[in-house]
C-alpha cells in the first residue's frame, strides 16, 4: 500500500507538472530552450516592442544576387537614410528610403525620373523607374524624348568623375574619364570631364580606385528653368507670352531689300539694294542714292 501511495502521488505530481507546462506554452507562446514558429500563431498578437533585441531586415554590405518581390535587405555600408531596399521586382532590388527622396547612396535626388542609385560598389543604376509604361521624358525644343528603360553603370577602374546627361540626340548618356561600361539603357563615352554644352545635366558621380564613392553622387537635375537671352549691339529683344524674339535694330543695321524702282521708291533710312548693275542706298525716308557696279 505504501508503495502503491507514493507510485499514485508521483503520477498526480507529473501530471499536473505536464498540464502547468502546457498552459505556460500556451499562454507565453515559448518552449523553454527551443524555438517556436511565429507564422503559426496565427490567432494572437505578436508584439516585439518590450523585446531587448530585434533585427527583421537580412543585413550585409551587398545586395543579393536574386530576390522575390516583397524581401527586404538593410544594406550596412551605405550612407545614413539610404540603406533599405526592397525587392520590387523578381530579383530587382530597389532603394525605399532616400532622405525622403527617391535617390541612392550619397545624393539627395528629389525627383523620380532620372535618379541615380548606387546599388553596389560597382554598379550605378540610372533612372529605375523608366519604362514603357512610365517612361521618363526630355525635351529639346519642339521635340520630345522618351526614355523606356533604366540604364546600369558597370564601374571596371579608375579614379575620377562619371557625369551622367541626356545628350542633344536624347540619349541617356554617362561621360567618364575612367574605365566603365553601360548596358543597353545608357551610352558610355570616355574623354568626358564636364558636362556638353548641348546636354541635359542629369547626376555626377565620384569613384576612387575602381569603386564609386559611397558620398559621390551630386544631383544636377530641374524640372524648373529659366533662360535670359539679352539682345546686343544691332539687336533689338522682345518676350511675349514667354517667346522670345530677335529682330535687327535698323538704326545701327542696314537691311537689304528689294532694288527700288524710282529714287522715291518707299524706304526706311540705311536700308540698302543691288539688282547687279547698282548699289542702292537709302539715305533718308523714300529717298535713294545709287551708284554703278563695275568688274575689277
Amino acid at each position: 500500500m505504501p508503495n502503491r501511495m507514493v507510485s499514485w502521488r508521483a503520477s498526480f505530481v507529473m501530471g499536473m507538472l505536464l498540464l502547468g507546462l502546457g498552459h505556460g506554452i500556451e499562454a507565453t507562446g515559448q518552449v523553454p530552450g527551443g524555438r517556436i514558429n511565429l507564422g503559426q500563431q496565427g490567432d494572437r498578437d505578436v508584439n516585439f516592442s518590450a523585446a531587448d533585441f530585434t533585427r527583421p531586415f537580412k543585413t550585409g554590405t551587398s545586395l543579393p544576387g536574386t530576390c522575390t518581390v516583397g524581401d527586404m535587405y538593410f544594406k550596412a555600408d551605405a550612407t545614413a537614410g539610404q540603406n533599405l531596399y526592397g525587392c520590387t521586382a523578381a530579383n530587382v532590388w530597389s532603394l525605399q528610403a532616400g532622405g525622403g527622396s527617391g535617390g541612392g547612396a550619397g545624393a539627395t535626388f528629389q525627383l523620380t525620373d532620372f535618379a541615380v542609385q548606387r546599388s553596389s560598389a560597382t554598379t550605378l543604376v540610372v533612372g529605375n523607374g523608366c519604362a514603357a509604361t512610365t517612361p521618363c521624358n526630355v525635351r529639346f525644343g519642339n521635340t520630345v524624348h522618351a526614355i523606356m528603360r533604366a540604364g546600369n553603370v558597370t564601374l571596371s577602374g579608375g579614379s575620377g568623375t562619371a557625369y551622367v546627361y541626356i545628350d542633344g540626340a536624347g540619349n541617356l548618356t554617362v561621360g567618364h574619364n575612367v574605365t566603365l561600361s553601360c548596358d543597353v539603357g545608357c551610352t558610355a563615352t570616355a574623354g568626358v570631364t564636364s558636362f556638353p554644352s548641348d546636354s541635359i545635366p542629369l547626376a555626377t558621380w565620384n569613384s576612387t580606385s575602381g569603386s564609386w564613392d559611397l558620398s559621390g553622387g551630386m544631383d544636377f537635375r530641374s524640372f524648373l528653368a529659366s533662360k535670359t537671352v539679352t539682345s546686343g549691339v544691332g539687336l533689338v529683344g522682345t518676350d511675349v507670352g514667354g517667346v522670345a524674339t530677335l529682330s535687327a535694330d535698323t538704326t545701327v543695321l542696314g537691311l537689304r531689300v528689294a532694288a527700288p524702282a524710282t529714287a522715291a521708291s518707299a524706304c526706311a533710312t540705311g536700308s540698302w539694294a543691288t539688282d547687279g548693275n547698282f548699289y542702292y542706298l537709302c539715305i533718308a525716308t523714300n529717298s535713294w542714292k545709287r551708284t554703278a557696279i563695275a568688274a575689277w
